[in-house]
């Protein structure tokens, strides 16, 4: 396992010598199912497209974006910057659409005109990462904004392609030019886009994706209109994901009001029950279909209407469910009853659920919301902001995030294990009142902190007899000691930690702006 101390080093080393911005290349795994990533892996050895592939352009425009992220496991920091290119599509209002990851910690954006290279600041309007889906507007006055967009059309979207369309690979050669390759619509289901544990609707297509440089917001039209954007492509199966232009619409729906309340969820973990043993002991019989709930989010849309561990759903908003959680949509055949909820509905919307309860069908009755990032225990996905932390005599704590966890994979042994089972069953800690997870991520070598090295990944319980809920318990807890000393209860061993609050507070002032960069003691936002 990783100190912190090591990762700080070697945080440092990089940092000195990656002083040029470097350029984000999208990565997959060779041959992989597509995972939701939005760069997509292009094929350099696919075939040149004919000369009449080659058309004028008219509403693409070239994006280009500087970013900076902070580093999960050194949170005052931030990591070295990067560039990010790809494309963008005119659409109605002066509006440019991209895929949400393209613009994701973003400190500076800009328009390019593909035939002139005339650029022009910009600037998020709207973002939503879950859908993977962002809104750019120009960042300047009026008058320059209409001279740059004047001479481009906007892209109507095209929500009515299905399976065996034949749909178009849009992209941008390096004069402008643009280049069309074929796509054959094969199969519409449910699956990841970014943001893990975010289902929605995709289309998946055969053909081949050329580079071209610019493979973030790659678009897929249909006729001259828009029926989706990339979001995976596997070259060695020639297999393309696409974000289809029904949620694109659902998104712009959303936003013109100019609030984004998002996609609505169900909050339920769910399994078939397609296993016949399964089937006896919850009662179907014969053909019965349904999902079993195995869990209810806490604040979500299912537990404001009724749901119950245990409860088996039959239908949603009259379309029943079967044994798979499949329904029969009117448009696309059989998917996955997620549809329902994150495609056909929107926040505030009316869904009435039968479930069989206790061997007795019941029908419940409520209005869908969105659960918040802010909202969860652990925060599913952290982007143009920094996470939250709290340093108190060198040891540092954290409200557990799940990009922590991703940064470190599969490395970090036992420890990181558990707070990864934490993440996947909240249940018990949500019942107990936490808010957030507030953890001891790692100790910076002080004098309060000898013998306290290899503590870390471990959930805090309490600190001066104060429950800690989140970092702000953590905060006022440490503002009163007891006879002196900070008493630091966590949830497993070493169990109790001490530190002198006297000494705590000199070796915080000998951290700020020192070896390791710290330049405020906590984020708490």
């Amino acid at each position: 396992m990783k100190t912190l101390l090591t990762l700080l080093a070697l945080g440092f080393v990089i940092s000195a010598s990656a002083q040029e911005r470097r350029v984000e290349r999208p990565t997959t795994r060779p041959g992989a199912r597509p995972t939701g990533t939005i760069a997509p892996i292009i094929d350099p050895d696919a075939r040149p497209v004919p000369r009449e592939a080659v058309l004028r352009n008219d509403s693409l425009l070239k994006v280009n974006v500087t970013y900076q992220g902070y580093a999960p496991h050194i949170p005052w920091q931030k990591e070295s910057p990067g560039q990010r290119r790809g494309l963008g599509v005119f659409i109605d209002g002066n509006r440019v659409l991209v895929t949400g990851q393209l613009v994701a910690d973003a400190t500076y954006i800009e328009l390019e005109l593909a035939d002139s290279g005339q650029k022009l600041p910009a600037k998020v309007a709207a973002v939503d990462y879950e859908a993977n889906l962002a809104v750019l507007v120009s960042n300047v006055n009026e008058t320059r904004s209409k001279a740059f967009l004047g001479g481009l059309k906007p892209m109507q979207l095209e929500t009515k392609s299905r399976i065996g369309d034949n749909l178009n690979i849009w992209q941008l050669g390096r004069v402008g030019d643009l280049i069309v390759t074929n796509l054959k619509l094969s199969k519409v289901l449910t699956s990841q886009y970014v943001v893990e544990g975010s289902r929605f609707l995709v289309y998946e297509g055969q053909g081949i994706v050329r580079s071209e440089g610019n493979s973030f917001t790659v678009p897929i039209v249909k006729g001259g209109r828009l029926a989706g954007l990339l979001l995976n492509y596997d070259s060695k199966n020639q297999l393309t994901t696409v974000l289809p232009a029904p949620i694109i619409e659902h998104f712009l729906k959303d936003i013109a009001d100019g609030q984004n309340d998002g996609f609505p969820s169900l909050g339920i973990e769910f399994q078939n029950t397609m296993d016949e043993q399964f089937r006896d002991y919850l009662g179907l019989k014969g053909e019965q279909g349904g999902m079993f709930v195995s869990a209810v989010s806490k604040g979500g849309s299912a537990e404001a209407l009724g749901l119950k561990k245990g409860d088996i759903v039959l239908s949603l908003n009259g379309f029943a469910i079967d044994a798979r959680g499949d329904y029969e949509d009117p448009d696309y055949g059989r998917l996955s009853m997620s549809h329902i909820v994150r495609g056909r509905a929107y926040v505030g919307d009316e869904m009435e659920v039968k479930v069989l309860r206790d061997g007795k069908t019941e029908t419940l009755k409520g209005k869908l919301k969105r659960k918040a990032p802010d909202e969860y225990l652990v925060r599913p996905y952290l982007f143009d902001k920094g996470p939250n932390y709290l340093v108190a005599g060198g040891l540092v704590f954290q409200e557990l995030t799940r990009p922590y966890l991703a940064a470190y994979g599969d490395r970090g042994g036992a420890q990181l294990a558990r707070l990864q089972w934490v993440v996947n069953h909240p249940e018990d800690y949500e019942k107990a009142g936490r808010r957030k997870l507030v953890f001891l991520s790692g100790a910076l070598p002080t004098p309060s902190t000898q013998g306290y090295d290899r503590v870390s990944w471990i959930i805090v319980d309490k600190v001066n007899g104060q429950a800690i809920n989140d970092l702000k318990d953590l905060e006022a807890a440490l503002k009163q000691p007891k006879d002196g000393l900070h008493t630091i209860e966590l949830e497993d061993g070493p169990k109790r930690l001490y530190l002198d609050a006297i000494q705590a507070e000199r070796d915080n002032l000998a951290l700020l702006g020192g070896a390791y960069r710290i330049g405020e003691l906590k984020r708490i936002e």
